[in-house]
């Protein structure tokens, strides 16, 4: 907390910045942007002040649109008919408080609508990108859409400005404005920097985020193979052969041209911590990653002998091949991480944990099941699958089977399993399997039709990104039908 006196500044500045254009001209603005389908515009409607006719209006018309909204909402999640009026309704009223995404996107997911629930999804993050919910929101939206998560990450909420003409009485306004933005960016930066504390190093936030395993190894990925290999270790020839005395010129034209041409390597390397921080949030802090220091301290050392390779003085030999060997220890360090974060245990924990999930979604709650009985793998067992990826397609395959045994007759029974099989070609495989005792049916051509409200598209595109494979077969032991997906079995291998 601020002390007393700092935070009476602040609301002293605050104060000040909003004698600055009139309030029809802000009301001009909020509504431009509302028309524009802005995130923005509910903020700019909320902060209009109630004691001018303006902003009476805009607040009378919020209060009756949000109550508009949270009935359509009600009515989605309840199945009853008119929710898509009352939300239309509600929009051609007033802009929608962000915070109702979250709730549009939770209930279209809960009906099966999957596609609009990763929309609404999108929409929060973006309005709300750290706000108490944003986290949560990510988690929940890795798990319906994991191809999604990075590129939301890097969104920023979109703002409309419309720069008022400048006439005599704004001058002063301006010079005052410009004052008070410095000390309020100023405010601003403490409190970022607050947060960032709270960050730590990259190895920790992927263990506590499955969610986030593919951004980070997208990020990772890139930063491997762009600078990494391309940059400094293509090198690696060069710089051996000037440590045995017999670097040829040509070689040391090519060191100058890879390590020195184009964008300068600390920039690059700043570009990227950038897009990890920009994606992966506050819980992230390089600078507390000691192999990430340990890597730019390498890179600044580089960085700093460009002027002695152009003059080829062969002292340069002894700091280019350590800070060399630096970065390739950090590469093969990456590389086992993202080894890692990639390949997913399959055991009873993992199988039950998504069951409760499901069973903690609204519409599948309201399912009365006799029984769910749910059996893990007499083994250690793994699959490369980013776990994220790996809940998705359970969740989607065990929500249609208890919703499937809601829509008829008992007994309503489901059965989750995992086991491993030894192929003819000496391959093993692992076989999830769901069996449910609905009599409808359900055959292999329509579940790749990608039908995504069904959320069985998202299943298939997931399951050929792994090459994996989906089968629907007659059950047995007192089943209907069996849902088995089949992933090949991860080996213990080289890490590349």
């Amino acid at each position: 907390m601020y002390p007393l006196s700092v935070r009476s500044t602040l609301l002293a500045l605050l104060i000040v910045s909003a004698c600055g254009p009139s309030v029809a001209e802000d009301w001009a603005r909020a509504e431009e942007l509302w028309q524009a389908r802005d995130p923005a515009a509910y903020d700019d409607w909320l902060l209009l002040d109630e004691a001018t006719p303006e902003g009476r209006n805009a607040h009378e018309r919020l209060v009756a649109a949000d109550l508009l909204y949270r009935e359509g909402i009600r009515r989605l999640v309840t199945g009853e008919e008119g929710a898509r009026d009352a939300i239309v309704e509600g929009r051609e009223l007033a802009p929608i408080d962000p915070d109702n995404y979250l709730s549009l996107a939770r209930a279209c997911r809960d009906q099966g609508l999957t596609g609009r629930a990763v929309e609404y999804y999108r929409k929060f993050i973006v309005a709300r990108p750290r706000g108490p919910d944003a986290d949560a929101a990510r988690a929940e939206l890795g798990e319906i859409d994991p191809s999604s998560v990075a590129e939301v990450l890097w969104s920023e909420p979109t703002v409309v400005v419309t720069a008022p003409a400048v006439g005599p009485s704004l001058i002063a306004t301006s010079a005052i404005s410009a004052v008070v933005g410095s000390f309020l960016t100023m405010a601003l930066g403490l409190l970022v920097l607050t947060r960032r504390r709270r960050g730590g190093p990259l190895n920790k936030l992927a263990a506590s985020s499955p969610e986030l395993h593919p951004a980070i190894a997208y990020l990772v990925g890139s930063l491997r193979h762009e600078l990494l290999k391309h940059r400094v270790g293509a090198v690696g020839d060069a710089i051996q052969a000037l440590g045995r005395g017999g670097a040829t010129d040509a070689q040391l034209t090519f060191v100058e041209g890879r390590l020195f041409g184009g964008e300068p390597l600390m920039s690059s390397w700043k570009a990227h911590l950038a897009s990890f921080e920009r994606a992966l949030g506050y819980r992230l802090d390089l600078r507390r990653d000691r192999q990430f220091r340990r890597a730019e301290r390498a890179i600044a050392r580089i960085s700093a002998l460009e002027g002695r390779i152009a003059k080829r003085e062969a002292s340069v030999e002894r700091v280019l091949s350590q800070s060399y060997e630096v970065l390739q220890a950090f590469d093969r360090e990456l590389a086992k991480l993202v080894h890692h974060l990639v390949r997913t245990r399959v055991d009873l924990e993992l199988l039950e944990g998504v069951v409760a999930d499901v069973r903690g979604e609204y519409a599948p709650s309201l399912v009365e099941l006799d029984t769910i009985e749910i059996n893990g793998p007499d083994e250690i067992v793994e699959v490369e699958v980013f776990r994220v990826d790996l809940v998705l397609i359970l969740k989607n395959v065990i929500r249609n089977a208890v919703l499937a045994v809601g829509r008829t007759d008992a007994p309503r029974r489901v059965s989750v399993d995992a086991r491993v099989e030894l192929e003819a070609t000496g391959e093993e495989i692992v076989f999830l399997t769901v069996r449910d005792t609905s009599t409808e049916q359900l055959s292999r051509e329509s579940i790749y039709d990608r039908r995504v409200d069904r959320g069985l598209g998202l299943v298939t595109a997931a399951l050929t990104r792994y090459d994996g494979a989906i089968e629907v077969e007659r059950a047995g032991l007192g089943y209907e039908k069996a849902v088995s997906i089949r992933f090949f079995r991860a080996l213990d291998g080289e890490v590349e």
